[in-house]
């Protein structure tokens, strides 16, 4: 028989989940949630929930969230449009890693000038994720600034099918956005049946800490999740702000915040596909900020994905980003370091490379630059089989006392799995063709992608139908204003 060794950092008891869990339920119900959708509340309702109209207050009985829970499907696949990319969830080896998500001002490459994001960099960017192997899927890391607000995640969405072949991960706004993107990606699909078989994208949906949906986003969960699109809820609940100040209370507000949203999805469309989700920090009590270098951080993760394994969810609750750029080689050691250390909570999947000044603004060579740390942080995250073989009794007696293992046939065969043997110097930064310093070095690999990548093309006749797609949803969307 064979067992699997992995690091993991386990932060609850089962006892302590088992009273986070009765104390969500608590506060779903006694105390309740505030969502500003009339159409939300009245579905919830329909549903068997107390809705106070006049205060916007929903309170969820226990009973409705615990057969939410049953419902919600225990593993998704999310698709790219490259089979090729498809991603299951949860994830058997490593976290699927991403970008970071959202971002409005990036560092110009070529100036070094913080600037407004536009399409032109959304695109380049998503060149550059389809490229690197180490990204396993597209959160579209900049907006398109330059673009009216009300279609600028219809056309963000467009943009990066264009330019990946991988499962895109974008956000809606409200309900028609939420439209506009299903009609697009099933003009990719082949049919929304098609899309909602096989998603080729997924959504962030934040609620607002504490307990709070606002209308648009939550309008827009229904929508998606009634076309079969993965939902994932981030809960931003920042502990001493938006949270109670105590780690146990904060997990119970993400809790909170996640079951709602899941039982939102539920109502909509029993089977909906959710992913536990949660960026969550203490909140730095000096300034009021979000603080990714807490050292509460990656006990929160962990105990966010105990919860998300507790209801059998697949999680969303980890961050990989250097969110600086270091300015040696040197300096990658203790960034790796703090990577393997937030992601051995175990999340299914993993965000934040390309990020700079705490997810405000990118920059394309950052991305490099965290994917390398990034490598390095995965010797801690391996696992490793536990069997006759490997438990290497043989081995070990023959050698005998005082013996050595390095002539050995079995050190021959298994050393290069189970011993690290990549130092940070083996990486694209120090190849040969590129000269200058370490950012020299990077922004030149980044050049050379982006001039030579052909990501996998979208046949002419679907890109002619996604163009009137847009269209369509500029004259829906601008004339609202």
């Amino acid at each position: 028989m064979s067992f699997v060794a992995l690091g993991h950092l386990t932060f609850l008891s089962e006892d302590e989940i088992a009273r986070i869990h009765e104390t969500t339920l608590k506060v779903l119900q006694e105390v309740g949630l505030k969502i500003f959708s009339e159409k939300v509340r009245h579905l919830l309702a329909e549903n068997g929930a107390e809705v106070d109209a006049s205060s916007n207050l929903v309170k969820i009985p226990a009973s409705l969230v615990e057969e939410t829970i049953k419902k919600a499907p225990k593993q998704i696949t999310l698709y790219g449009r490259e089979p090729k990319h498809d991603m299951e969830l949860p994830s058997k080896t490593f976290p699927f890693a991403t970008l970071s998500g959202f971002s409005v001002f990036m560092r110009d490459m070529e100036t070094g000038e913080k600037r407004a994001t536009r399409a032109s960099d959304l695109k380049d960017f998503a060149v550059l994720s389809d490229y690197l192997d180490a990204v396993d899927f597209f959160w579209p890391i900049v907006t398109p600034t330059e673009l009216p607000p009300p279609v600028q995640t219809v056309h963000g969405l467009a943009v990066s099918f264009e330019n990946t072949g991988k499962h895109v991960q974008y956000q809606a706004l409200n309900e028609q956005q939420a439209r506009w993107q299903v009609k697009l990606a099933s003009a990719i699909a082949g049919s929304e049946e098609k899309l909602k078989k096989k998603p080729i994208f997924s959504s962030i949906q934040c609620s607002v800490s504490p307990l709070q949906f606002e209308r648009g986003s939550s309008e827009a969960m229904v929508e998606l999740a009634r076309a079969g699109i993965p939902i994932s809820p981030m809960s931003m609940a920042l502990s001493g702000l938006t949270a109670p100040a105590t780690m146990a209370g904060t997990l119970v507000m993400i809790n909170a915040e996640n079951l709602g949203a899941l039982t939102i999805v539920e109502c909509a469309n029993p089977s909906a596909p959710l992913i536990y989700c949660a960026e969550s920090t203490p909140a730095n009590m000096r300034t009021g900020e979000i603080n990714y270098e807490a050292p509460e951080l990656p006990l929160i993760e962990a105990g966010c994905a105990q919860m998300a394994r507790f209801y059998r969810l697949p999680c969303q609750v980890a961050e990989v980003g250097m969110d600086e750029t270091p300015a040696d080689l040197e300096s990658f050691g203790k960034f790796a370091a703090w990577f393997a250390l937030t992601n051995m909570c175990r999340s299914d999947i993993t965000g934040g490379f390309g990020s700079l000044e705490a997810a405000e603004s990118a920059a394309l060579e950052q991305v490099i630059l965290d994917i390398e740390a990034w490598k390095s942080a995965r010797a801690f995250l391996r696992s490793f089989e536990v069997n006759e073989e490997n438990l290497a009794f043989d081995v070990i007696r023959t050698a005998g006392p005082g013996g050595n293992f390095l002539g050995m046939r079995h050190t021959l065969e298994h050393f290069r799995r189970e011993i690290w043997l990549q130092r940070l110097s083996d990486t694209v930064l120090l190849e040969k063709s590129a000269s200058g310093s370490l950012i020299d070095k990077t922004k030149a690999k980044v050049r050379e992608i982006l001039s030579t990548h052909k990501p996998f093309p979208i046949e002419a006749d679907v890109k002619s139908e996604m163009k009137q797609i847009i269209r369509n949803c500029e004259k829906d969307m601008l004339q609202r204003i």
